[in-house]
Parts: structure tokens; C-alpha cells; sequence
């Protein structure tokens, strides 16, 4: 197994891309990591990088390498879930809505130069004159750092509540400078938000592009899913054993894969048909399922997801027990093909390579505990490798803070240095694409 290393260039880059992360310029949430030191040069080569969410971080991850040294990007997300990646672009699941990042390489030139504010802005017309306007706020994002202020106190602070007010304001103008700040000179590719849709929370989980365009897992209805703009979403398939399509995350559906781009295969926790009930079995009985048939393949597993169809197999996780399985359709056998020392969780694969997510295991709210636990007395969190051709490990990134869940993984390809541009980012307003004129094409 080769060195692992900390990761001082890691450490500094992390520090780095809190400072631009748009959820809060204060968290000071622990994202450092360690890795193997063969996985810089496998990305780099392979000229891919990784992608990956947590919803207990609040985080979208991004796994950048240089050759020499990774730099773990982040993105902050209310509740970031299933991710799908395909070579123009990165579809994200969040607590209510589903994001699209189009891959628009042609403003790598742009994002790497310092952004114009937006006073000096012409795409940002005033509507107010100028000394009203300038008192004001032009977007939640795009505060003036010159012009921010201490608050009229109605009361005396004390010198130390007076030196942690000037602290917080000094960390509010640097992030609001580096907002403006160019992008990492190494930045490859940019994935900029392009739309939107609004489902409402339902619970989503494992998402995918099919020939009927997105399909998700909508835990909450126990149900998949395409979407439409003039609905939350659109119902297509329920488990055989759930009797009627309500919020009430019955038997918790939760992963799927695509073959032949038809939804083929998902994972439940249970086989419940009341609200909630899967987390109070008294055993587990999860199920990996085939969807054209509606029948049950496989039961018995332990808090299953991230079904996978790659090269006439269906790979899963028994994420109880930390393991990867993979599930032969001709012969009806499934075999185990990794063992991990963390809840399995996230699968995604480029060529001989499978790249595993590990989560430290929690206190669920289930009855009873992963049996993970009981194996092994420390569990870890991060991303695995393993070589198909013979299933041995490659190698592995672990988080070492507070990174503790891990959701989804999806590789990235033809980039290993990627740069994502999120809906609230000030780079949204003026970072344009669109064709060349479409001159209107009238019958008479």
C-alpha cells in the first residue's frame, strides 16, 4: 500500500477555499485530509478528478490534482445529495431543489482574472442615483468592502466583545475581497450554474440522466421520478410492496442505476408500507431490486445503497456491514468484492477503477446499530480505490475533520483541475454564454 501523507499544500488550499466559500465567511468547520501518495499522479494521468457531497458537512466537494498534490475544493449546498456527471456538465440534488452546471470552458480565461465590481459593472445598470445606491447592498454577495461599517450600538460593548466585533468585520472584508479574487491559475475546466428546479423536499437521493432526461430517487414517496417544469415531479415507479404514493418515506428508497437509459436496479432499506417504519424494524432487511420486474433480486442487507450497473453487473454497497458487492443478473449470485472500515456509501468507476465512499459510522436514528460497528473500533470517512482486475486497494483519500458523511461520488472526466461556479457566486453576473444570433424564421 503506498505512503499516506498529510497534506500541508491541502491544508493551505482548504484554508483557501473556505474563504470563498458563500455560506458563511465565518464556519470553521475542520476539512483536512490525508491521502495515499500515489493518488495525485493516478488523476492527473487519468486527467479526471472527483466530485462528491455531504449532507452533515453542507458541503460539494470537488478533488482536484496537479500531479503532485490534491486540493479538495468546496462548495456550500443546503443538504448536497445525488450527484450525476457527464463530460457537459454536473447535476446536483439538494434539500429542495435539483442544480444544473453546464461546462463552459471557454470562461476559464475570465474566472481567472480578478472580477470588476459591480459599481464599475455596465451589464449592472443603477436605478437609483449613485449616493442612494451607494448606501445600499446590490446583492446578498457583492457588499462593498470599503464601505462595510460597524452597527449604531444602542448599548456599551465591553473591549473584549469591541475586539471580537472588529475581528468579524475584518473576516467579513477579506471574504468579501477574495469573492472578487481570481480562480486558481491551475483551474482547467468551469462548471457554472445554468438552471434550476424546484421539487420541494423530497427527500432525493440517487439521481441519474436517462433517455427520458433526469431521473431521481424520491425517498419521501417512496417512489422514482422524472421532473417537469410545471410539477414538482412526476411519478413513474413505486416498490410492488408500497400501496399508495404519500410523504411518508415508507420503506426508504434510496438508491438507482440506469441500464440502457431505463432505470434498472434500486436499493431499499425495507419492505415497510407505513410511514417510517423501516427505522424501527427489529432486524435489517434491506433489498436490492430489479425495477422492470418489480421483483426483489436480493434481501436480508444491511442499510444497502449506490447500486451501480458497469460491464453486465449490478455493484452495491451493504453499507452496514462495509462491504461492496456485486450481483452477477445471468447467474443470481452476488459475491463480495471489498471490505472497508467504514459505512459504504457512493460508487462510482473509470475503467479497472472503482472508487468507493466511506462514512464514519453515526448514531442512526434505527434501532439497531450498523454492524460495522461492532467490527471494527474506529471507522473512517473518505473515498477508496480498488483495482477491479484483481479487487485489491489502490489506494484512498481520508478525511481526518470534520468531513464525517460522505453521500455520492461521481468522476469528472477530462479535467483534473475543475473550478464550479455556484447560483449565488458574484461571478453569476456577468459570466455570460450563449450561441451565435438565431434569426427568427417567420412564414410569411
Amino acid at each position: 500500500m503506498p505512503e499516506t501523507k498529510p497534506t500541508s499544500e491541502q491544508q493551505k488550499a482548504s484554508e483557501k477555499d473556505k474563504s470563498t466559500d458563500l455560506k458563511s465567511p465565518y464556519d470553521e468547520l475542520d476539512f483536512d485530509c490525508e491521502y495515499t501518495d500515489n493518488i495525485p499522479a493516478i488523476l492527473k494521468k487519468l486527467n479526471i478528478s472527483l466530485a462528491f457531497t455531504s449532507y452533515q458537512a453542507g458541503r460539494l466537494m470537488l478533488v482536484r490534482s496537479d500531479g503532485e498534490a490534491l486540493d479538495i475544493n468546496f462548495k456550500s449546498f443546503h443538504r448536497p445529495m445525488g450527484l450525476a456527471a457527464t463530460e457537459n456538465g454536473l447535476t446536483l440534488g439538494t434539500f429542495t431543489e435539483i442544480i444544473n452546471f453546464q461546462r463552459e470552458d471557454g470562461l476559464l480565461e475570465m474566472i481567472k482574472q480578478p472580477l470588476t465590481k459591480i459599481e464599475n459593472d455596465v451589464t449592472a445598470p443603477r436605478i437609483k442615483p449613485k449616493e442612494i445606491d451607494e448606501k445600499a447592498d446590490s446583492t446578498d454577495n457583492e457588499v462593498d468592502a470599503e464601505k462595510i461599517e460597524a452597527p449604531n450600538e444602542q448599548f456599551e460593548l465591553t473591549p473584549e466583545q469591541l475586539e471580537k466585533r472588529e475581528q468579524a468585520l475584518q473576516k467579513q472584508k477579506e471574504y468579501q475581497e477574495k469573492l472578487y479574487a481570481p480562480v486558481d491559475q491551475r483551474v482547467d475546466a468551469c462548471f457554472i450554474t445554468r438552471s434550476a428546479h424546484y421539487s420541494g423536499m423530497i427527500n432525493i437521493h440517487d439521481i441519474d440522466w436517462g433517455d427520458e432526461g433526469l431521473w431521481a430517487v424520491n425517498s419521501s414517496f417512496s417512489c422514482l421520478c422524472t421532473l417537469e417544469p410545471d410539477y414538482s415531479f412526476v411519478p413513474r415507479w413505486k416498490p410492488h410492496f408500497i400501496s399508495e404514493l404519500v410523504a411518508e418515506d415508507r420503506c426508504h428508497l434510496n438508491g438507482m442505476t440506469l441500464k440502457d437509459g431505463k432505470p434498472a436496479y434500486v436499493t431499499t432499506f425495507s419492505k415497510f408500507d407505513q410511514v417510517g417504519m423501516w427505522r424501527k424494524g427489529d432486524k435489517f432487511d434491506g433489498t436490492l431490486m430489479d425495477v422492470a420486474t418489480n421483483r426483489i433480486l436480493v434481501d436480508g442487507l444491511a442499510m444497502p445503497h449506490s447500486p451501480r450497473w458497469y460491464k453486465d453487473s449490478v455493484y452495491f454497497c451493504n453499507s452496514g456491514y462495509g462491504l461492496v458487492c456485486r450481483y452477477h443478473p445471468q447467474t443470481k449470485q452476488t459475491e463480495t468484492i471489498a471490505e472497508v472500515p467504514g459505512f459504504t456509501r457512493g460508487v462510482d468507476f473509470y475503467g479497472p477503477i472503482m472508487f468507493v465512499g466511506l462514512s464514519k459510522v453515526r448514531e442512526a436514528d434505527v434501532t439497531r446499530p450498523a454492524p460495522l460497528a461492532q467490527k471494527h473500533k474506529k471507522t473512517y470517512s473518505g473515498i477508496w480505490l480498488f483495482n477491479l482486475d484483481d479487487n485489491t486497494e489502490i489506494g484512498h483519500i481520508k478525511f481526518t475533520g470534520n468531513v464525517d458523511q460522505i453521500y455520492d461520488i461521481a468522476v469528472i472526466p477530462d479535467c483534473s483541475f475543475p473550478e464550479l461556479i455556484e447560483p449565488n457566486h458574484p461571478r453569476m453576473r456577468n459570466h455570460f454564454c450563449h450561441p451565435e444570433l438565431q434569426q427568427i424564421d417567420y412564414d410569411y
